[in-house]
């Protein structure tokens, strides 16, 4: 299935035909005919040298160098992990695949890439969260904003609701960073304080069948069963996906002002609010949300954090990245003492976001992608480590 890229083979480069708070310095603008004459290509492995979001799709791992395209790494033996290529796609912020068939965002534009044929297409305008009055995008010059996982329009995509599958067919699995959800046949973006309805089905030429209006400015999204957990700045939103075309708004659960990504399990919902970003607040906290009445969500406690980034639930445990003081693992079997219950911990790496599959604990932070053997949760020990260049 991957004989074009994820085994190296690589196929020729081709020609392609907001209220967030960004850094100028980093920032330029482009007219979208300027941005589309800039190639897209598979090209040979290189050094990490920023890491960005992280997404899985059976052996292989998929991780964004910001606002420049995406290294591919075979992960067979999550021991000694190999990337294999760079898919060069200018503007690109995340990834996401169904089958054979690649999604990513290129500025303004949805670009998929058939992994086997190297064949390219294009959704024009799809997304507009950075789009001025003279009709131009920001471009950012291969540049970190202030806060990457501020900003931005991601893609995540699940199969089921724990976050261990994603093999060669179907979608994969992403971060809880992620902006950019595929269920069944239809896709879901979020784009500023939009939420985009795509057709799927034919993969190579998605249609927009819906945009909603959620009303304030929104992050990240979550599929859990048939519905959508949606993260913004000054909630979480839950939508009901029952008619894939038309998610209907059930509830929303305020907080401070925060960057928030936000997981779920069934009888409750965890949040993490950080400050230090565009997003504005000064809140550091895990939020635990119990949700079994899900048009009502109600708190069940505010745990004090460091500064957490990107989270995962699965089987009773929370795995956490609380930034700089690392990787945090809880039982959560008593949610009125979460931290009570820290059962590991590694502060020596500094954390963005992470995915548990069933080789290993993938986690990416701004010094490389680190795995972890999970046999034992209590006592995880490295597997493996792809460091950012000259870290």
């Amino acid at each position: 299935m991957y004989s074009a890229l994820f085994t190296g083979a690589l196929f020729a480069s081709c020609d392609s035909s907001s209220s967030t708070q960004l850094n100028q310095e980093k920032a330029s603008y482009k007219s979208t005919a300027e941005l589309r004459t800039e190639a897209i290509s598979i090209d040979q492995p290189k050094e990490l040298e920023q890491t960005g979001k992280i997404y899985t799709k059976g052996d292989y791992i998929l991780v964004n160098e910001q606002f420049k395209g995406i290294h591919v790494i075979n992960n067979a033996n999550p021991s000694d992990p190999k990337t294999v290529a760079f898919v060069n796609i200018p503007g690109n912020v995340d990834v996401v695949m169904k089958d054979d068939v690649l999604f990513a965002d290129n500025y303004a534009d949805m670009v998929t890439i058939n992994v086997n044929t190297g064949e390219i297409n294009r959704v024009e305008n799809a997304f507009t969260k950075y789009k001025n009055n003279d009709g131009q995008f920001v471009a950012f010059n291969g540049e970190k904003p202030d806060d990457m996982y501020g900003m931005g329009v991601g893609f995540r995509a699940v199969g089921h609701s724990g976050p261990s599958g994603g093999g060669n067919n179907g979608p994969g699995v992403g971060g809880s960073m992620s902006r950019f959800a595929v269920v069944g046949d239809y896709m879901y973006a979020i784009d500023g304080n939009e939420l985009k309805v795509f057709d799927i089905k034919r993969l190579y030429q998605p249609k927009l069948v819906k945009t909603i209006a959620i009303g304030f400015e929104v992050e990240t999204i979550y599929p859990y069963g048939d519905k959508l957990f949606i993260g913004g700045t000054q909630g979480m939103y839950v939508y009901d996906n029952t008619d894939p075309t038309n998610p209907e708004k059930l509830s929303q659960f305020e907080h401070a002002v925060a960057c928030d990504p936000v997981v779920a399990d069934g009888t409750h919902a965890y949040v993490t609010l950080r400050n230090g970003t565009p997003c504005g607040g000064a809140a550091n906290e895990l939020l635990v949300v119990d949700i079994e009445n899900i048009t009502e969500p109600k708190l069940v406690k505010a745990y004090e954090m460091f500064n957490p980034h990107g989270l995962a639930v699965e089987q009773g445990l929370l795995y956490l990245c609380d930034g700089k003081q690392g990787l945090k693992v809880y039982d959560i079997y008593d949610k009125s003492n979460v931290t009570g219950n820290l059962i590991f911990k590694d502060h020596d790496i500094s954390t963005f976001d992470v995915i548990p599959t069933e080789k290993s604990l993938i986690v990416v932070g701004k010094d490389g992608l680190v795995q972890y053997d999970r046999t034992n949760v209590a006592d995880m020990k490295v597997l493996s480590t792809i460091k950012v260049k000259n870290s």
